[in-house]
């Protein structure tokens, strides 16, 4: 109870320590839209990675020193050190090829005959678990555009793993995980309040701890249906896979940003149509999309066993996916002609 009462406060001082001596500051982007000359600190990893490194770093010391690694990139993105889309991207696949191969990371069985018969080939296996990381890593980075939206998503991925108790087996106790859960939420409400944001490092060093956890959980519990794991990184990765066609069609570099994002869209949506706050949008938005995939994931965790069911529900998560995009899209489209004319 002790550490429950102390680490918000601790977040609290650090952030006014951090704010006051003007480190790791960043000017205040919301949906790439500027809201005020105020700065806010992207230190939102920070007070993530030290409990995640303490609890995992004696039975898990490969994942604990990759995960520094990758926060540290991270770190240096926040702090515009490594500008570089491209350099990023690079270093991101050589950590990540590094832990899978040495680690010996497989995500299997797929259940489709097809896959399975081609990743009987361990290489291909590798090749394919390291495809699925770095479209996660990625992809979060994408979504982390709103205030609560990646931290709020991936804490209903830890409330539904922790609501079907499949962290053991994993050398994480209950506890650890229950105390796990508690800061996720106390900074997700550090971040609505826009106290601070996760930044890179954040978002690089928490997807890349969710995509491990899946794929150890999936690995010990090989009665679940694989497209579970599936749909419970559904968003993230979707929006990654979805944003990367998207740039194709146009013609477009994939690695260069764009406002074009759903969430994005959403926001801009919300921002002309019912409010000019761009705060009060901006949590709106994310709060929306979250309760959407809170309703998606949980309904999916009533049958995680079950294939077809999870299978259609992914489908089912694309579809709105795709509808809602292109209603927007051409609302907004239509909504700037209007006021050209």
């Amino acid at each position: 109870m002790f550490y429950y009462l102390l680490f918000p406060l601790l977040a609290l001082v650090v952030n006014l320590i951090i704010k006051r001596n003007k480190i790791l500051l960043n000017n205040v982007q919301l949906s790439h839209q500027k809201l005020t000359n105020i700065h806010v600190p992207s230190v939102g990893g920070y007070f993530l990675i030290i409990p995640i490194i303490v609890f995992f770093y004696k039975d898990n010391i490969f994942f604990s020193t990759i995960s520094i690694f990758i926060f540290l990139l991270g770190v240096f993105s926040d702090l515009n050190i490594l500008s570089s889309p491209k350099k990023r991207f690079f270093i991101q696949l050589i950590l990540v090829l590094v832990f899978v191969f040495l680690k010996k990371i497989e995500v299997l069985p797929t259940r489709i005959d097809y896959l399975d018969t081609i990743f009987l080939n361990t290489y291909w296996s590798y090749f394919f678990t390291v495809f699925c990381l770095m479209i996660l890593i990625n992809g979060s980075n994408f979504i982390d555009g709103l205030n609560g939206l990646l931290l709020g998503y991936l804490l209903i991925i830890l409330f539904i793993i922790y609501k079907l108790n499949l962290f053991n087996h994993i050398n994480i106790s209950t506890d650890q995980i229950t105390f796990l859960i508690y800061i996720c939420f106390i900074i997700l409400i550090f971040n609505l309040s826009n106290q601070f944001f996760l930044g890179d490092s954040g978002a690089y060093f928490l997807s890349f701890f969710t995509g491990f956890i899946l794929i150890e959980i999936y690995s010990m519990h090989k009665e679940l249906s694989p497209y579970f794991i599936i749909l419970l990184l559904w968003y993230p990765c979707f929006e990654n896979l979805f944003s990367i066609l998207r740039k194709l069609i146009k013609k477009r570099s994939v690695l260069k940003p764009d406002n074009e994002h759903l969430h994005q869209l959403i926001f801009i949506l919300i921002k002309n149509k019912f409010t000019s706050h761009n705060l009060f949008a901006n949590i709106l938005s994310g709060l929306l999309i979250n309760f959407f995939n809170f309703i998606l994931l949980y309904w999916g965790s009533t049958n995680p066993y079950n294939t077809k069911f999870q299978l259609s529900l992914f489908l089912m998560a694309i579809f709105f996916y795709v509808i809602i995009y292109l209603i927007i899209k051409i609302y907004l489209k239509n909504l700037i002609i209007s006021l050209k004319e």
